[in-house]
């Protein structure tokens, strides 16, 4: 009797759970708010077509070794900019800042509001000898061609630029001037940290006094089923940015001729620390800021999905073990590390007494640069092996900008007014961007761009076939220029 009563209440609860679950999953997440969508503008896209193709047939290339840089290729696209947008040029102040970066100034009428800063930049990263035959289109010929606009950059970063350009160029033509003072930024060395492009532009901003009501850089974008298992469009907001390190290993040990190897090679215990590495990964969880953002998918996931993320209380792990077997969802969850360069033998009958590798790093919010340097040499446990940081450009994870501000929500209004029915997710952006140089000036940086950020494959971004759709660049100036309007209708932000 006692052991049926154990069952039958067992059995109780049991369906009780169930039912909670279910209720959960069923009135969990947010409604889309309800904004009135705005016509988008009736551009001649032919027309902007060619002013952006003709932008991604400059080579503004940024290297790591900066003596590879090219000044008289950026000096250019400062003049092709000037030439196509001849009212932004009239009417906004240009100051040419670090020698290469751009700070433009629309004075709005105003002056007790706080500026707003737009972001982009005019770098992009190398196209190697070897891929170039790979391209469908030649990577800096700027084709515009079944339905889309190639070239590298097309996505990162001068889509933004453009579209920022272009709806300034459509406002000016409306005789708009704005309430609020717009800022814009253009780098030129975000692809290698931004050091002496969007940092000395904060340092100029800070010297000028300048308080950014809210910055708005490259990154997110809008996100189908093609990138994440949800089941309508979402608008991804980065709301800060994983940190950079780089960590070099070394493997020191004898060399000589091949045909007398010892028990082991440089190489090969160099290879057996990458293999450690990639077998234990840094651990994975639901911070706040992740947590926030998977809650904020949840109106677009499937059902089953709504299930693991309405219930995190009783199903986190699992959920957090299933995200860490999909590459989109891991790299939020946790640091992760890519070997990236390896370099050992110079012939192939001598064996090297040294062999190194680069693995690189993007470091999750509360992972610090000292944790993980950490982490890896307890992973590796080798003393063979030399484990150090590379010089050049790193970062610690930013700050997480809060939701909960007018700020936010003047741009989730934005973007809901340009992508009718569009779910808004903050979340945290998987690269970095030079944003992170303004977190001195304030608070509320966002990153977004309003395009399909991956054209349904995220090797396209710094891949073969960068491209963009011709369809997408009216959403673009749209997006751009409502935003700018917007300020003006917050006019009670930043008093």
């Amino acid at each position: 009797m006692k052991m049926k009563n154990i069952l039958k209440w067992s059995g109780s609860a049991l369906i009780s759970l169930l039912v909670f679950v279910l209720i959960r999953t069923f009135t969990f997440g947010e409604d889309v708010t309800n904004v009135k969508s705005v016509p988008l503008l009736d551009i001649d896209e032919t027309a902007f077509a060619e002013r952006f193709a003709g932008g991604l047939r400059i080579p503004t290339v940024a290297y790591t070794d900066r003596s590879k840089m090219n000044p008289k290729a950026f000096e250019t696209f400062h003049s092709y900019l000037e030439k196509i947008y001849p009212k932004a040029h009239r009417f906004l102040s240009r100051e040419i800042i670090g020698d290469l970066s751009l700070l433009y100034l629309w004075e709005g009428t105003n002056p007790s509001l706080n500026p707003v800063l737009l972001m982009a930049h005019m770098d992009v990263v190398p196209v190697t000898d070897a891929s170039v035959d790979d391209w469908t289109y030649g990577p800096f010929k700027g084709d515009v061609a079944d339905g889309y606009i190639w070239g590298r950059g097309a996505m990162d970063d001068k889509a933004s630029l453009f579209s920022i350009m272009e709806a300034v160029e459509w406002l000016l033509s409306e005789g708009f001037t704005p309430e609020r003072t717009i800022y814009i930024s253009f780098g030129y060395d975000e692809e290698i940290g931004g050091t002496q492009g969007a940092a000395k532009i904060a340092e100029r901003m800070q010297l000028m006094n300048v308080i950014p009501e809210f910055v708005l850089d490259e990154g997110g974008g809008l996100l189908s089923g093609d990138m994440l298992p949800i089941n309508s469009l979402s608008a991804f907001v980065a709301m800060g940015e994983k940190g950079y390190l780089s960590l070099i290993l070394t493997a020191n040990g004898q060399g000589g001729h091949s045909s007398m190897p010892g028990t082991e090679t440089t190489i090969g215990i160099l290879a057996s620390a990458i293999q450690k590495l990639q077998e234990n990964p840094l651990p994975a969880s639901m911070t706040p800021s992740i947590r926030k953002m998977i809650e904020a998918f949840a109106p677009a996931m499937p059902f089953w999905m709504r299930v693991f993320v309405a219930n995190q209380w009783l199903l986190e792990k699992p959920f957090v073990k299933y995200a860490s077997g999909k590459p989109t969802l891991s790299a939020l969850m946790r640091t992760t590390m890519a070997p990236t360069i390896i370099e050992g033998g110079v012939k192939d009958n001598v064996i090297p007494p040294t062999a190194t590798a680069v693995i690189n790093f993007r470091l999750r919010p509360g992972d610090s640069i000292d944790w993980v340097l950490e982490m890896v040499r307890k992973i590796v446990n080798d003393e063979r092996i030399d484990i150090e940081i590379a010089e050049g450009f790193g970062s610690e994870a930013s700050n997480i900008s809060d939701t909960n501000t007018p700020q936010f929500d003047l741009l989730a209004t934005t973007i809901r007014q340009v992508f009718p029915k569009t779910i808004v997710v903050p979340g945290l952006s998987p690269g970095g961007t030079d944003s992170k140089h303004f977190q001195g000036l304030t608070s509320h940086i966002y990153r977004f761009i309003p395009f399909d950020r991956y054209q349904g494959k995220i090797k396209g971004v710094h891949g073969t076939n960068e491209k963009l759709s011709i369809k997408s660049l009216r959403d673009g100036v749209t997006f751009y220029t409502q935003l700018i309007r917007n300020t003006d209708k917050y006019s009670e932000v930043g008093k």
